[in-house]
């Protein structure tokens, strides 16, 4: 059901320090980033190293290990978040396959965890 949603359909950013890739929250209410994470990125089947990510969301940057401690910063519905992905360099307008699995743990939901994965072909802007 939410499974499209994760990576935007234009989520591929070449930047001066590597690339971009635009993210959405797979589910249907707001959600502290206490109870988010990123589980796994990949670009055409390499995986990335999760310690040199940043995300972020609402102007602010935060390292994946830092998230769980976020419970006062929210990610809402309608909003996108950035991965920032150090050190990859892609041609503008090269198409590559990104893939990203995010977690989530609904506080209002005691116990349940989800997984979604997302896999996209992607044109670098």
């Amino acid at each position: 059901m939410f499974v499209n949603r994760v990576i935007s359909n234009n989520g591929l950013a070449v930047t001066a320090r590597g690339v971009d890739i635009d993210i959405r929250l797979p589910w249907y209410r707001t959600l502290p980033l206490s109870v988010v994470g990123v589980t796994d990125v990949q670009i055409d089947g390499e995986p990335i190293d999760l310690t040199s990510l940043t995300f972020e969301v609402n102007g602010k940057t935060f390292h994946l290990c830092e998230l769980a401690a976020q419970y006062k910063e929210w990610w809402y519905v309608l909003d996108s978040a950035y991965l920032h992905v150090p050190g990859i360099q892609l041609e503008r307008g090269s198409e590559h396959q990104v893939r990203v699995t995010v977690s989530i743990r609904p506080p209002y939901i005691p116990g349940f965890y989800r997984l979604t994965e997302c896999t996209k072909r992607l044109r670098a802007s």
